[in-house]
């Protein structure tokens, strides 16, 4: 067996769509930050017989050739001129379609896993090609680490955070698919998105209050309209100790960002407030000094 590789998930604390794209794809501009937990785990074993499978104990993840793991497998196999007997298997930890980014960190992982594996047969710009062909976050994953992601999400360049963030995650139990966020972004009545420059500057400075005034999601004002209950959860922790809280990428999970050492006592109201109703997990964004 390959080794097992943990997967972190992500957040993206300002993300703002810029516009449409001739190829179908969205230009868009976002601080996006690895958050962990929670983690997917992925590992591979050499197969007897040829082909590509893959085996996950959550039933909501397609386990054929259309599962993002197979796909990645499949272009790391094409372009490295490898005959593939691999099987995958993928443990989720990670909500499935919930604007954490499960399934992009599991593609890059695929990828990583393997070209370790092969001794590094790929350059770091092939994966970069074969990463951007897979889904806008996927090169995000391939370096999980503070990053600011513009063009399709593949223009990526990295970002200080000078001290730990504290974060919420809440997650209302169903999927938001990415297409669906976006055919519902009605550009002309969104509210101005304040300067990324803000954002970059308040996480460089590693300034709460700073990152919490100039958060910013272009995608999320369908989710809360569509979706209540997302609405009602932003409110929930911003009225119980979060300097804010908005939705992450597509959503539906909710990240609210604390004040250092009110986690507990957030965690402890959420969990009175909503019990078994929602999943939930205090997590972190660890300061990269670059």
């Amino acid at each position: 067996m390959i080794q097992a590789l943990p997967l972190p998930a992500k957040i993206n604390l300002y993300l703002d769509v810029l516009g449409r794209r001739p190829d179908g794809y969205h230009d868009i501009c976002s601080a996006m930050v690895p958050v962990a937990p929670p983690l997917d785990e992925l590992s591979v074993i050499e197969s007897h017989g040829p082909g590509i499978t893959v085996s996950c104990g959550d039933t909501r993840v397609p386990q054929d050739q259309t599962n993002l793991v197979c796909r990645a497998a499949t272009a790391f196999a094409t372009a490295a001129r490898i005959a593939p007997r691999w099987h995958f298997e993928l443990t989720k930890g990670i909500p499935v379609a919930a604007g954490l980014g499960g399934g992009s960190a599991d593609a890059a992982g695929t990828l990583r896993l393997l070209n370790e594996h092969y001794e590094s047969v790929l350059a770091e710009e092939e994966l970069h090609v074969l990463a951007a062909g897979l889904g806008a976050d996927v090169a995000f994953f391939l370096k999980p680490r503070p990053l600011l992601a513009e063009g399709t999400g593949a223009e990526l360049t990295a970002i200080p955070v000078g001290a730990e963030l504290e974060i919420i995650l809440v997650n209302p139990g169903f999927p938001v698919s990415a297409a669906w966020a976006y055919s519902h972004l009605e550009r002309n009545s969104l509210p101005a998105a304040p300067p990324v420059s803000e954002c970059l500057a308040a996480l460089a400075q590693g300034s709460v209050a700073g990152v919490a005034g100039t958060c910013y999601n272009a995608l999320e004002f369908a989710v809360r309209d569509k979706f209540p209950v997302v609405d009602m959860l932003i409110d929930f922790l911003c009225s119980n100790g979060c300097a804010t809280a908005h939705v992450s990428g597509s959503g539906p999970t909710v990240f609210g960002v604390c004040e250092a050492g009110r986690q507990e006592t957030i965690g402890e109201t959420l969990e009175q407030r909503y019990g078994s109703a929602v999943w939930w997990c205090s997590t972190s964004v660890l300061p990269v000094l670059v």
